[in-house]
Formats: structure tokens, C-alpha cells, sequence
């Protein structure tokens, strides 16, 4: 019995080492094979009345991971100002709710305001205790093509940011 059972372990053994080649030669073993990755950008609050991001401070962070054929994101905030704004309620009974726009910008944040969209994603629905969530996928890029372009959120229609990070890899 014995012999066997370290025959079998031996086998599965080698079976896994040839497996580990194999992606290891194909590159499969690094990467998804449609660039995979994760990006991640800490969310500082925009001041308003001066137009800089307050690096001291953190209201969240918004994640962008690589699927098959889409980047998933997931961005989390807590402490989100809403400004003069007050939670609407909501028609399927969920929680009240203010809405906050959210772009992909092409630059930092210190150019944000004004810059080329990359991707807008679905509003951000903040509750009026300050957090949120929110979880869409996009195919409109890749998460490689996020690296050093700014994630920015805002109220809807309006151009001002109330917050905004770098994206960079993780």
C-alpha cells in the first residue's frame, strides 16, 4: 500500500511541475490574457473654493481590476460630503440617496477640471451618513490604460470636483 500511495503522490507531483511549465512558457501564469491587473486610486477630497486635492484627508478608494473582455470596478467611500445637497428617496424603497457623477479623466488631479473624458461610469449613490458604494464593469478600456489618469466624482452637471485620485497599480 504503501508504494502506491508514493507512486501516486510522485505522479501528481511531476503532473503539477509540467502544468507549471506550461504556463509559466505560455505566460499564462502572470497575467490574465487580456492584460490583466488591478488599479487602485486613494479618493482625497477636492476644495472647492481653491480647486486642490487635500491629500491629508481620505473619503475613499476606487478599484479597478481586469476581467475577461471588461475592468469590474468597485469604488467605497465614507465621509463623502454632500455639500447643500440632501438624500432623495429612493422609488424601490432602498435607502435615500444623493447622486454623484463619476469620470475617468486623462491627467492627474492637479488638471483634472476640464480634461478629456476616458470613461464615465454609472453615478455613485451616496447616503446621507457620507458612505457609498458602488460596483460597475466597463469595456471601454483596459486596466493598464488607467495607470496616472485621475478617477474624479462630482455632483451631476456640475464641472466641480468634490473628489478625486491617481490611479496607479497595486
Amino acid at each position: 500500500m504503501r508504494r502506491s500511495t508514493t507512486t501516486s503522490i510522485r505522479g501528481k507531483l511531476a503532473a503539477l511541475a509540467a502544468t507549471t511549465a506550461l504556463l509559466a512558457a505560455t505566460g499564462a501564469a502572470a497575467e490574465s490574457p487580456s492584460g490583466g491587473g488591478t488599479m487602485v486610486a486613494t479618493l482625497h477630497p477636492v476644495a472647492v473654493e481653491v480647486g486642490r486635492v487635500d491629500e491629508k484627508a481620505t473619503l475613499g478608494t476606487a478599484k479597478f481590476t481586469q476581467g475577461d473582455g471588461k475592468v469590474d470596478v468597485l469604488i467605497q467611500v465614507n465621509g463623502f460630503p454632500l455639500g447643500d445637497r440632501e438624500a432623495g428617496p429612493a422609488s424601490d424603497g432602498a435607502p435615500a440617496t444623493v447622486p454623484f457623477d463619476v469620470t475617468v479623466v486623462k491627467t492627474d488631479c492637479t488638471k483634472a477640471e476640464g480634461s478629456p473624458e476616458l470613461v464615465k461610469l454609472p453615478q455613485l449613490q451616496v447616503k446621507d451618513d457620507g458612505s457609498g458604494i458602488l460596483m460597475a464593469s466597463t469595456d471601454a478600456v483596459k486596466a493598464d490604460q488607467l495607470a496616472g489618469q485621475a478617477v474624479v466624482i462630482g455632483a451631476p452637471g456640475n464641472k466641480r470636483h468634490v473628489a478625486c485620485g491617481v490611479i496607479a497599480a497595486r
